[in-house]
């Protein structure tokens, strides 16, 4: 098996755009500065493995997906991260439910709140 470094910087930069990170900052995320951001999204290198893996973790991906573009299971970012080769930028309702997936469980309860009280009082006014 090849790794294709171009192809493994398309699909971190394609998951760093899905979650409105700035390189810097999705940097920080796995202790690596701005600069060797780039150099991975542009596939001057690769990041190393335990690197990898916490980018795995934290966007919920496979490694097999990150190295390969195999998807392996029914996880929405996962499918769409593999099986597009052109990598566009997610519409908003994929990264409105990429960071839904980024949270915890009380957060999403707490979300799903909101959203319900939010919905109540639009139904409310359209009502009057």
């Amino acid at each position: 098996m090849t790794i294709d470094a171009k192809n493994i910087g398309k699909r971190l930069k394609f998951l760093r755009e899905y979650s409105g990170l700035s390189r810097k900052r999705f940097g920080s995320l796995f202790d690596s500065e701005e600069s060797t951001v780039y150099q991975w999204e542009h596939g001057y290198c690769v990041p190393r493995l335990v690197k990898l893996m916490n980018v795995s973790m934290y966007f919920g991906v496979s490694l097999d997906c990150l190295l390969c573009g195999k998807a392996m299971n029914d996880h929405m970012l996962e499918k769409q991260l593999c099986e597009s080769n052109d990598l566009p930028f997610p519409d908003s309702a994929s990264r409105i439910i990429s960071r839904y997936n980024a949270l915890s469980a009380s957060d999403k309860d707490r979300l799903i709140g909101y959203l319900d009280a939010l919905s109540r009082t639009n139904n409310t006014d359209h009502e009057k």
